[in-house]
């Protein structure tokens, strides 16, 4: 079924392919790393500066910028801190949605939460991946990195009144966590090559490059986008998505592998920053509160042992966009109406708690083509066998790609926007110029192909994704109990609103027109595959996209940044929850929106940002001098 999107990433498996079995990504058992210095001690009360929780994209971002300040810090993971082999599932590129376990099959739970929504569209529950061990959703993510639209970030200052928040003032922030390195000579496609600017990075511990190899289809698709009238750009790092290029991602050239927010660890250990501990299998059941409503600390379990950490400064949350929310629930803040029916005190009233949750939306169109495809690597133990070589050896093949090699975005042609109602366009049209609505980029798979299945197909596959970046539709996440320990209720509510229907028709049409570009008609073996045919009015491509619209996993906003004023804001522009003191949310979760495009480097750069406020602005006195 379609959930098994890019399950040719179980190549992976590779090894355990040539032994003549299936690998499943979700029993590759990692290796407990060793913190050394940074090593928390669990089950014992202990007082720190700042208690973060969240040892994930943003939390170890903030962790080691606080305790290079010379703060005692300390870092709270639920999940545990990993060695990353390179022949691992995190560290491989083309492994990426392996890792992430997409469609459900492949999900390690020692990595990763195995959320899955509500059911909503056609009923259907979505498996929402979400980073569980010291890395977080840096461990499971596709590896993009670029910066969103100048349109977005000038919104989003507006929205929450503050400047700051501009692409040019931002950017200081995105090159601070960053370091950069040009493709590598002799290695990627001559027609794929791409421009370098050093001047993007500032030698921060993520590593951003470009994978060593680039598919042959890539070019076609490039050329096929070109030819519907895209325009390539000079890269994603000037604020500038509308056109096409090829991506950067989190990628360390030197050896091919994923760079993640554990590059912040390694960087602290090296430092031996003895001010920073870090707290592995230890989850925050609930935030502390004085009768000022100042956080004064966290109450933790490790192993059923319970315990407390005491923040002398600030608790800062940053536990994903899931459980960040939760987490302010069960410790009082939220809806009244929400706590009421779990019986939870209410320390401070905010309406926007768990609301707003925003995500991009995927939706696909496959064909058989006549060109190799990196499926073919599964497709015997010799192919398996020359694809690891080459990875190992020289760091190239296919398995150094991480699928997302070329990446073009749009906002619909008018050709494609007679089906929209005058208030869809009016929808649309409150989305800056500079906005994409659609992203376009491609996979060298079939769609609905199970990993068993995968295997032993014998033909080549492209899918060809719309990924949907404009979308009105608001979903939201809340508690099941009063217990941190079990899991929130996530409803991401695609397709609610009208207009997001009408765009994502609109996006599959599109889709099939690329398709219909000479380039692509080129390599065709046969009529399409998904959604076939047949599906060819409004009505039947609407239920298509509702029996298989799927996460593009960036949900975001669920403890949205605004204005004191604006009753569904829940920090503010520094990230300060609304109505306490003492505690900030720092993660996607705390986005006033989410811009067009991938959002990890964002992430880092909010977290980047946030850790400066609090270091020049001296941060919350410290409880002993109120």
């Amino acid at each position: 079924m379609y959930t098994q999107l890019l399950h040719l990433c179980l190549v992976a498996i590779l090894l355990a392919r040539v032994s003549g079995r299936i690998f499943n990504p979700a029993s590759f058992e990692y290796t407990r790393g060793d913190l050394g210095v940074l090593k928390g001690e669990a089950g014992i009360d202990k007082e720190f500066d700042y208690v973060i929780i969240g040892g994930g994209t943003a939390g170890n971002v903030v962790g080691l910028r606080l305790a290079e300040a010379g703060h005692g810090v300390a870092i709270v993971e639920s999940g545990n801190f990993y060695d990353i082999p390179k022949l691992s599932p995190v560290a491989m590129p083309r492994l990426d949605v392996a890792s992430a376990g997409f469609g459900g099959e492949g999900a390690n739970p020692a990595l990763d939460w195995q959320f899955k929504s509500e059911p909503g569209a056609n009923k259907r529950s979505i498996v929402l991946p979400q980073g569980k061990a010291l890395g977080g959703s840096s461990l499971l993510n596709f590896m993009v990195h670029h910066r969103s639209s100048k349109g977005a970030f000038d919104k989003w200052a507006e929205v929450v009144g503050d400047d700051g928040y501009r692409l040019e003032n931002l950017s200081k922030y995105f090159e601070k966590s960053t370091t950069g390195s040009p493709p590598t000579k002799g290695k990627r496609l001559a027609n794929a090559s791409t421009p370098f600017d050093a001047a993007d990075f500032a030698g921060g511990p993520v590593q951003v490059g470009y994978p060593n190899w680039v598919s042959p289809s890539t070019t076609v698709f490039e050329r096929a986008l070109a030819g519907l009238g895209l325009k390539p750009i000079r890269g994603f790092n000037r604020g500038e998505l509308l056109g096409y290029h090829y991506a950067q991602a989190t990628v360390r050239t030197s050896d091919q592998t994923r760079s993640s927010s554990l590059e912040y660890i390694y960087d602290a250990m090296a430092k031996k920053l003895s001010k920073l501990k870090v707290f592995t299998e230890a989850h925050a059941t609930r935030i502390l509160f004085d009768g000022d409503r100042r956080a004064t600390g966290v109450e933790l379990v490790s192993r059923g042992l319970p315990y407390t950490l005491t923040a002398r400064r600030e608790v800062l949350v940053a536990a994903g966009v899931f459980h960040s929310p939760q987490l302010l629930m069960v410790s009082g803040i939220g809806p009244p109406e929400t706590l009421g029916r779990f019986d939870i005190a209410v320390v401070s009233a905010l309406a926007g708690v768990g609301q707003n949750l925003e995500d991009h939306a995927f939706i696909h169109a496959t064909h058989k083509v006549t060109m190799p495809t990196a499926g073919r690597i599964v497709s015997s133990a010799a192919a398996v066998k020359q694809a690891v070589a080459q990875y190992v050896w020289t760091n190239d093949g296919p398995l150094a790609s991480n699928n997302l090699e070329l990446l073009g975005w749009e906002k619909l042609p008018e050709a494609y926007r007679g089906g929209f109602s005058p208030q869809t366009e009016a929808d649309m049209s409150a989305f800056p110029h500079d906005w994409p609505e659609v992203e376009f980029m491609h996979a060298e798979v079939l769609t609905n192909m199970t990993v068993e299945a995968m295997a032993h197909e014998p033909d080549d596959h492209l899918t060809i994704s719309a990924c949907m970046n404009a979308l009105l539709s608001r979903g939201n996440v809340t508690i099941a109990s009063a217990s941190a320990l079990d899991k929130p209720l996530v409803n991401p509510n695609w397709l609610a609103a009208k207009a997001d229907q009408d765009l994502a028709v609109a996006s599959l049409r599109r889709l099939r027109d690329i398709w219909a570009t000479p380039e692509l008609q080129a390599i065709l073996a046969g009529s399409e595959v998904f959604p076939g045919e047949y599906v060819k009015t409004d009505a039947e491509l609407l239920e298509f996209i509702r029996k298989t619209v799927f996460t593009a996993f960036h949900p975001s906003c669920t403890c949205r940044m605004g204005k004191k004023e604006d009753a569904m804001a829940v920090v503010d522009a520094r990230a300060r929850v609304h109505g306490v003191k003492g505690l900030r949310v720092v993660d996607a979760s705390a986005f006033a929106l989410l811009p067009p495009g991938h959002p990890q480097s964002l992430v880092y750069a909010l977290a980047e940002k946030i850790a400066d406020d609090i270091i020049k602005g001296g941060g919350e006195p410290r409880h002993d001098e109120l």
